[in-house]
């Protein structure tokens, strides 16, 4: 008898220490899908649009599939006179692909948004208008072309610049990709969400802290 008692003590230890290591697999797990896929959404009108600027720098010739985009909102969303989204939230989202060839493609998937209070919720948006930040030189921006050609383009994009090279702010009119010559924007719909494609015929898509989106929510 005295042998078995001693060994009740140390299944039941190996009992909780095994529970506890899932407890914690588990915890980890939650954390994790809260993180990438909140249970809460937030649903909006499908013509809704709304201005934003970019927070992270994006290379795609550095970039890999999982590297966090995130925009900061520059107003708010609202479906009538309420307001679903504060003004300065942030829209999360990550790169899905990237590829190198005859040209370049980078596809950014924007599915959550981050309260300014913390709290995250489903939010499938796309892009609708890309720019570099207002009142940037030309000369700056990734094209590498040089004054003359940004000169050449800034009266095919509607942007001012023919003589100064600087950009206009976007608006809630605006579409397509300005001050970035060869640069264009698609749609690739995957599980239901809607990827955003920035395509360049150009050579590499290098895009700025702080350029400029327009962008276009999408119904749940």
């Amino acid at each position: 008898m005295t042998p078995f008692k001693a060994l009740v003590p140390a299944a039941l230890l190996a009992m909780a220490i095994c529970g506890w290591a899932q407890a914690g697999l588990a915890i980890q797990a939650s954390a994790s899908g809260q993180s990438t896929n909140p249970a809460r959404s937030i649903t909006v009108p499908s013509d809704t649009s709304v201005l934003g600027k970019l927070l992270t720098n994006l290379d795609a010739a550095q970039a890999k599939a999982g590297d966090p985009v995130d925009v900061q909102i520059s107003e708010d969303i609202k479906s009538g006179r309420d307001v679903l989204v504060k003004k300065g939230s942030t829209l999360n989202g990550h790169v899905t692909t990237v590829e190198q060839g005859s040209k370049c493609v980078i596809g950014i998937l924007f599915d959550r948004v981050t309260l300014k209070n913390g709290d995250q919720f489903s939010l499938n948006l796309s892009i609708q208008a890309l720019a570099p930040q207002s009142d940037v030189k030309s000369d700056s921006l990734m094209t590498g072309r040089g004054m003359a050609q940004n000169t050449a383009d800034a009266t095919v994009t509607g942007h001012s610049g023919a003589t100064s090279g600087s950009v206009d702010a976007l608006d809630h009119k605006s579409t397509g990709v300005y001050a970035m010559p060869g640069v264009s924007l698609a749609i690739e719909i995957a599980n239901g969400q809607r990827i955003s494609l920035v395509v360049s015929t150009s050579g590499n898509i290098r895009l700025k802290k702080g350029a400029q989106l327009l962008m276009q929510a999408v119904s749940q």
